[in-house]
């Protein structure tokens, strides 16, 4: 009885786990003109959880070393930086709107949300 318990059990957690990993990417699209003022939105994102818009110059598969440890991004790590800190929103949508100088023109950002399971986005190019 205890073998199937815990055989249920960890069922259950493993369903659990697969049911996170196979849900929804968060999803960004970038809008506007570089240099000028860029606009980046998300969606499809765990709601109300700390994020990270993440910028490098190239692409490639960066893994987090610290904060979401092994996690593999779709950034290389040609100045790879983080340009900003937000929350998700309530229904795990958005948008930030800021400066693009020219030195970004033509670089890449990403999406980073920390909730558990530390999920990536898409990868979207800043227009030259």
């Amino acid at each position: 009885m205890r073998h199937s318990l815990r055989l249920a059990i960890l069922g259950a957690a493993v369903s659990l786990a697969t049911t996170a990993v196979a849900g929804a990417q968060v999803v960004i699209s970038i809008e506007g003109d570089c240099p000028g003022r860029i606009s980046v939105r998300w969606e499809h994102a765990a709601p109300d959880e700390w994020a990270g818009l993440l910028f490098a110059m190239n692409t490639g598969n960066y893994v987090l070393p610290h904060i979401c440890q092994g996690t593999v991004l779709g950034l290389g790590s040609h100045q790879l930086q983080l340009v900003r800190a937000f929350r998700t929103g309530p229904q795990g949508q958005g948008e930030m709107a800021g400066p693009a100088p020219l030195r970004v023109c033509g670089g890449y950002l990403q999406v980073l949300v920390v909730d558990g399971i530390c999920s990536t986005s898409n990868v979207v190019q800043i227009s030259q």
